[in-house]
């Protein structure tokens, strides 16, 4: 149904579902392409990685997942929970500079079109929504505020992952086959960046504290009191 990269879409959409059921009180795992997620998170933060194979050529119809090694110990809920406490330091105390902000050039939009594509991606019932207004600096452009989401047909999202559904209107399956009326226009959002990559329109952070998290560990200020200067330490998605 979804025509041409439909076999990509599919995969994106089912992760992101999962990602979501994840998130839910009661959920004791996640499934979907973790690797396609591990991989994206090694491309985009080198602190988080493993020992990347330098020099390696991938052999034709290699996943990219071979490009990188890791030693993983024995799990344990001790060990679990050491890990995830590691991790949520590690990432509140990232900052721009050790991002990759553009893991796959400055300009991927230019030699793969369907980046800009906005609307819906479907695997058989799961329908997700893919905005590229909300991740402009793996682009290569400043991050501005990005367009309000399109508001679902239903939407349900208990604290249990049972009953978690979501759908839209069937009408936004045709946006995948009309890319030039569905896909994003740069030029309405900023200028190419060309000094720092991390850069961001002016009204943007505002636009951020209010709607996410700056920190992965409670901070024990209000979120009135953190700064513009403060978050622009942390990992701003």
């Amino acid at each position: 149904m979804l025509g041409e990269y439909a076999w990509g879409a599919g995969a994106l959409a089912y992760l992101y579902r999962q990602l979501g059921i994840a998130s839910r009180a009661e959920a004791k795992g996640v499934s979907g392409c973790l690797t396609l997620l591990q991989c994206w998170i090694y491309d985009h933060f080198p602190t988080l990685r493993p020992t990347r194979l330098e020099p390696r050529e991938l052999e034709q119809g290699q996943a990219g997942a071979f490009r990188w090694r890791s030693t993983a110990p024995r799990s344990s809920k001790r060990r679990d929970a050491q890990m995830l406490a590691y991790y949520r330091q590690a990432i509140d105390r990232l900052t721009p500079q050790s991002v990759t902000w553009t893991p796959y050039g400055r300009s991927p939009h230019l030699t793969v079109r369907r980046t800009l594509y906005q609307g819906l991606l479907r695997f058989a019932e799961i329908a997700e929504y893919y905005d590229p207004t909300r991740c402009l600096r793996q682009l290569g452009y400043v991050q501005g505020v990005p367009y309000p989401p399109e508001r679902p047909l239903v939407v349900r999202r208990p604290a249990s992952t049972l009953g978690y559904s979501l759908s839209y209107h069937s009408v936004y399956d045709s946006y995948w086959n009309n890319l030039g009326a569905h896909s994003v226009h740069l030029d309405v959002f900023s200028t190419q960046i060309r000094r720092r990559p991390w850069e961001f329109a002016e009204n943007y952070m505002t636009w951020y504290i209010r709607h996410s998290h700056p920190h992965k560990l409670s901070d024990s200020r209000p979120v009135d009191d953190i700064s513009d200067a403060d978050t622009v330490s942390t990992i701003i998605f």
